[in-house]
């Protein structure tokens, strides 16, 4: 009787080499090629799971967007509304090996994203899916501020600062060393959470 496959655990495997040669080799090596020499199978088993280089590029922004989540997902209880958005905000940014290597994708994933509207569309879903985390964060930080166009303006802002600080520090990391991004990112929490806003 022939050998039943698990394709959930081999596509986990598979998963994982992606992410070993992003890390290994940055996104200039993930090839087909590289992924299945991680995952010690053959190119045509990875091309059973990813077509091409495309595609194994959008799975790994899938996997920072999983990684994150989980880290997100085990944040321990904070003290207030303020610092729960703090330590969910916290996360995007590059402040650790990891979460470098994660806004190294999701920076080279923008980029392609451009020329490739299948991209293009899960960026649009995943970024939408963002904003609608952060805002019901804001909104619990903020409760007496909560019209519609002042939270989207705010929620919009802050997402602003984090993309800026995460693609600033990929880009020139010791001139925006993690302390640096902490600041920064408090500060934004004190405008759009505490300052004077007219719409």
């Amino acid at each position: 009787m022939p050998k039943q496959v698990d394709h959930d655990e081999r596509r986990e495997t598979i998963s994982q080499a992606v992410w070993q040669v992003v890390s290994d080799s940055g996104l200039e090596g993930l090839t087909l090629r590289a992924v299945a020499a991680a995952a010690r199978c053959t190119t045509g088993m990875v091309t059973h799971y990813f077509a091409d280089k495309k595609m194994l590029l959008a799975h790994a922004r899938t996997e920072m967007h999983r990684r994150m989540a989980a880290r997100i997902d085990t944040l321990p209880a904070a003290a207030s509304a303020r610092d729960t958005l703090y330590g969910v905000a916290e996360q995007a940014l590059p402040l650790d090996s990891e979460r470098h290597l994660e806004a190294v994708v999701w920076s080279q994933f923008l980029l392609t994203t451009r020329h490739d509207p299948a991209l293009l569309a899960e960026h649009t879903r995943s970024h939408a899916s963002w904003i609608r985390r952060l805002a019901g964060l804001v909104r619990a930080a903020c409760p007496d501020r909560s019209e519609p166009e002042i939270l989207d303006d705010r929620v919009r802002s802050l997402v602003a600062c984090l993309d800026g600080l995460a693609l600033n520090a990929v880009t020139d990391p010791d001139a925006y060393p993690p302390d640096l991004q902490r600041r920064v990112l408090q500060t934004q929490l004190d405008m759009i959470l505490e300052g004077n806003h007219s719409t």
